[in-house]
């Protein structure tokens, strides 16, 4: 693990997780705590077989100071299926964390989730039938083998509510706080879902939304496309689950953009060239950015990368000097 300091690249601190055996997912950032999740692996030697685990580590941000470290183990045999899937770390507060591990697509290989104390590191529950796909305060939300979502309560692991969604192999993310974003095969749209209690908060009906970006304070940006296969882009607020504005708008002689990410207030985008929309509104703010638009972006700072070469690169929001 890695981390860079924005203002000039510079490495700001490395570390290497001990007996760790795969590439790792992103870690997360919940207030100046690193968390990732890593596979391990102690070979085995003589009649012993090698044994799979789940390594958890905390760290300040600042400095990559271990704050703790917890393993989770998850099967004692080696085999041909044992030990492949990735662990990564669904989300993180200030008072939890949910790991998950798991394969995508049918796999023999059963899953794991587990949820942390974020300030110690102590295993709440862990449950080896349950996808972990998203966190909030009071709620984990998971997949079950049957293909039912399901809501587990943080406190003590008892579930809260399940649904047999009928959408096929159900595709999952976070779109913001207090709900979780669910599509599958089987069903002509998507769901946005009270994480809470498992009730809908919007279904998008023929058409599907495809990827959702937050925008931090009170919006999120779904894109994907209608029951015709055109792009489409909605805005929905969080707390409301009301759609603010859709594109494209054809009374207005309006195209649905590329979605690229979404922070405080601001949508970027890629039309004809990169450019900015109102989150409330849909209004265009900017239609001559530059050549590229962020795919993460902060107060401060605009984050690109690129798939083809695999590299990050990272610019300076506008009007800002080095010295801030």
């Amino acid at each position: 693990m890695t981390a860079f300091r924005l203002d000039n690249g510079d490495v700001a601190w490395h570390t290497t997780v001990p007996e760790g055996s795969s590439v790792a997912q992103a870690p997360r950032l919940t207030g100046n705590t690193v968390i990732g999740a890593f596979a391990t692996t102690k070979n085995g030697s003589g009649t012993y077989a090698d044994r799979h685990g789940i390594s958890v580590v905390a760290m300040e941000a600042d400095t990559g100071k271990t704050l703790w470290t917890r393993e989770i183990a998850t099967d004692s045999v080696s085999d041909d299926t044992a030990g492949t899937a990735v662990p990564h770390v669904v989300g993180a507060d200030a008072r939890h964390v949910l790991v998950a591990s798991y394969e995508q697509g049918f796999s023999e290989t059963p899953p794991l989730s587990a949820l942390l104390d974020t300030r110690t590191g102590r295993v709440i529950w862990t449950d080896t039938d349950f996808k972990g796909v998203d966190l909030e305060e009071s709620v984990a939300v998971g997949i079950r083998d049957d293909g039912d979502l399901a809501g587990k309560s943080t406190s003590d692991g008892r579930q809260q509510w399940s649904r047999d969604l009928r959408l096929g192999e159900i595709r999952t993310m976070d779109p913001g706080p207090g709900l979780t974003f669910a599509d599958g095969t089987a069903a002509g749209g998507s769901l946005l879902i009270d994480a809470a209690t498992g009730t809908t908060r919007l279904n998008s009906g023929d058409t599907s939304l495809l990827d959702c970006h937050y925008d931090g304070w009170n919006t999120t940006i779904c894109a994907g496309a209608d029951g015709s296969g055109n792009a489409v882009v909605w805005a929905v607020d969080v707390r409301t689950s009301h759609v603010l504005w859709r594109l494209p708008d054809p009374s207005a002689n309006r195209l649905a953009p590329e979605i690229t990410s979404a922070w405080h207030g601001v949508v970027y985008a890629q039309a004809d060239q990169s450019m900015t929309l109102d989150t409330r509104t849909g209004k265009d703010l900017r239609t001559n950015t530059g050549p590229i638009s962020p795919t993460m972006a902060n107060d401060g700072y605009g984050l690109v990368y690129d798939d083809s070469d695999r590299t990050i690169d990272v610019y300076r929001a506008a009007g800002r000097s080095v010295s801030d």
